[in-house]
């Protein structure tokens, strides 16, 4: 198959892509003050910055420990009583496993009605896209590829899905291919649009990262590119 070269357009958007990244946690971002303000603020900074909000305590929703702190008290404790009464509730709570299996039913025949309530889809995508989304969608922008971004099907959500094509575009971070339950629900997904005639295409964003020789990067987009268009010269049904 005839290799084509990245567009001109492709190759400068690479090249002027530079990542800033948290020297705490990795966090990934190409805006330098960005990077800065949240390294200060970083969960895994072990001197962060402190912020005021401005916001007072007191506020609707308190409870018994901000008004202890508020009030100038002793953090309240918990009886051993009242421990040893949360720890019977807690072991109590157990379902049996026609019970289990009727609430599992149950919840995915309301996520296949409420697409739109999928626990990942509203973790996920609470803040807009990832950046590596949104890198590869300026990628696929500058070779015109013409694509639907977050397409539906059933309970599941595509990044960027060519759809008369059938072609999933997924952009994949390293939890796709270490976390045990990820893995299993990637492959239950997989077999689903498979069977509905879907080709996926997956990119690891770790692998991508870790190439730091631009000829490298140009490389891997051709191979993705020329990826895409195979597939979109190939008569899938419907």
């Amino acid at each position: 198959m005839r290799q084509h070269p990245p567009t001109l357009e492709i190759q400068r958007e690479i090249s002027s892509m530079k990542l800033f990244i948290c020297q705490f946690c990795g966090r990934e971002t190409t805006n330098p003050g960005a990077n800065k303000a949240h390294e200060n603020k970083c969960p895994s900074n072990p001197n962060p910055a402190t912020y005021k909000s401005g916001r007072k305590l007191g506020h609707k929703g308190e409870n018994q420990y901000t008004k202890a702190k508020r009030l100038g008290l002793p953090k309240p404790k918990i009886s051993e009583e009242t421990r040893r009464k949360l720890s019977e509730n807690s072991k109590k709570q157990k379902h049996s496993t026609k019970t289990r299996k009727k609430i599992s039913e149950a919840r995915r025949k309301y996520l296949a009605e409420n697409p739109n309530m999928v626990p990942y889809k509203l973790n996920h995508y609470s803040k807009g896209p990832s950046y590596p989304e949104r890198y590869w969608k300026k990628i696929l922008d500058k070779a015109n590829i013409k694509y639907v971004e977050q397409y539906q099907i059933h309970t599941y959500q595509l990044d960027f899905a060519l759809v008369e094509e059938k072609i999933d575009i997924e952009i994949d971070g390293d939890q796709h291919y270490l976390d045990p339950r990820i893995i299993e629900s990637d492959k239950r997904r997989n077999e689903y649009l498979e069977n509905l005639g879907w080709e996926i295409i997956r990119v690891r964003w770790s692998e991508y990262k870790k190439l730091v020789d631009k000829q490298d990067r140009m490389d891997y987009v051709t191979n993705i590119i020329n990826e895409i268009r195979t597939g979109t010269q190939v008569d899938k049904g419907n």
